[in-house]
């Protein structure tokens, strides 16, 4: 097999940012920082029109296209450089498309300790996984009523470097999207969850003229909705997201995916505070530099961080985003929790693949 997989050629390097200054008050908008100073905010598409972004033609953004894979229908995800910094209450987050000093190379591509070293892309599901197949398939019901360590093991069986979803892909896509929006509230896209209040099979944003957007009328009524290609993160059925549980001690992370697991192998990073998040901690331990977790929670639906996190010691297994309950505290966000043999019909998978260079 070939991979498309190609180094990008840097210097020298553009650096965008945001920043948020909590201080005294708790705005879900930041201000945008380097290189992203006067970028107009993206301008996402209503009921499967058309869309812009100041971002398309900035990499690692402009990317971020779909291909067909072994797995299905699948978003590329170039390699980009990050840095988050705290002061008090302000937290910054800076994204780079070259090497920086003091960056650190994102979550997904970063070397993981599997053999692979860093990698120059790699690729999540457009799609949650379909019922039957676990393979990112349009016009499919999603693979639902499934533990999370089934899922794990037969998104796996698709190919050696398939794996389930995991928290480095929550802040790979996280990060882009805070850079992108300088927002941590998802509505700027859409409310998503589900325009019926239903469950619907995947596809519901394959009529859309623009990569990132919501099916619904207008964005404060509830859709569909996509981000860069990537459909449903935040609506029709949440996803399980492997990499990390929770225990007694907090939050504990798996950097190699061959290493997943409910209850071992990970390290400890912190203790999350459960609610709307206010503040975060930033890890200090190498390589999770990139795998913040709530600090206070004193947030709402229209402050701070508007989707809530759940943490609760004796649950292990996490899921992220949103279903198909019409409901402002879902999001791109959104965590949480569930005991390992729990299944439910709300709750689905996706898959990301990790392609050695070639």
């Amino acid at each position: 097999m070939i991979f498309n997989c190609h180094a990008k050629a840097f210097p020298p390097p553009k650096i965008y940012g945001v920043e948020w200054d909590w201080t005294s008050s708790g705005p879900t908008r930041g201000v945008r920082t380097d290189d992203a100073v006067g970028l107009a905010d993206p301008n996402p598409a209503v009921n499967n029109g058309s869309g812009s972004s100041p971002f398309d033609n900035l990499y690692p953004w402009s990317e971020m296209i779909r291909e067909d894979r072994t797995g299905g229908v699948m978003v590329k995800e170039p390699k980009y450089w990050y840095k988050w910094i705290k002061s008090g209450k302000k937290l910054k987050l800076q994204i780079a498309d070259g090497p920086v000093a003091g960056f650190h190379v994102d979550s997904v591509n970063m070397d993981r300790g599997d053999g692979l070293g860093e990698l120059d892309c790699s690729y999540i599901g457009r799609y949650h996984c379909a019922s039957g197949t676990y393979k990112s398939e349009t016009n499919k019901a999603q693979q639902v009523n499934i533990t999370r360590s089934t899922a794990r093991t037969n998104i796996h069986n698709l190919g050696s470097h398939i794996w389930q979803m995991d928290f480095a892909q929550f802040w790979y896509v996280g990060m882009l999207f805070l850079v992108e929006f300088a927002d941590w509230n998802g509505e700027p896209i859409g409310r998503g969850c589900s325009a019926s209040g239903s469950k619907e099979n995947n596809g519901r944003t394959d009529a859309m003229r623009y990569h990132t957007g919501t099916t619904a009328a207008n964005r404060d009524t509830y859709g569909f909705t996509q981000y860069r290609n990537i459909e449903g993160w935040w609506d029709n059925v949440y996803d399980w997201m492997d990499g990390c549980y929770y225990n007694n001690y907090g939050l504990n992370v798996i950097k190699n995916p061959a290493q997943f697991s409910d209850n071992a192998n990970g390290v400890l990073v912190g203790e999350p505070v459960g609610g709307y998040p206010s503040d975060f901690a930033l890890p200090t331990q190498s390589g999770l530099e990139w795998a913040l977790y709530p600090s206070a929670a004193a947030g709402s639906t229209t402050t701070y961080v508007p989707d809530y996190w759940d943490f609760s010691g004796g649950y292990p297994g996490l899921r992220h985003g949103g279903d198909y309950s019409q409901r402002q505290d879902r999001g791109p966000f959104y965590i949480n929790f569930s005991s390992a043999s729990f299944a439910s019909s709300s709750i689905g998978c996706r898959l990301q693949e990790r392609p050695p260079k070639a």
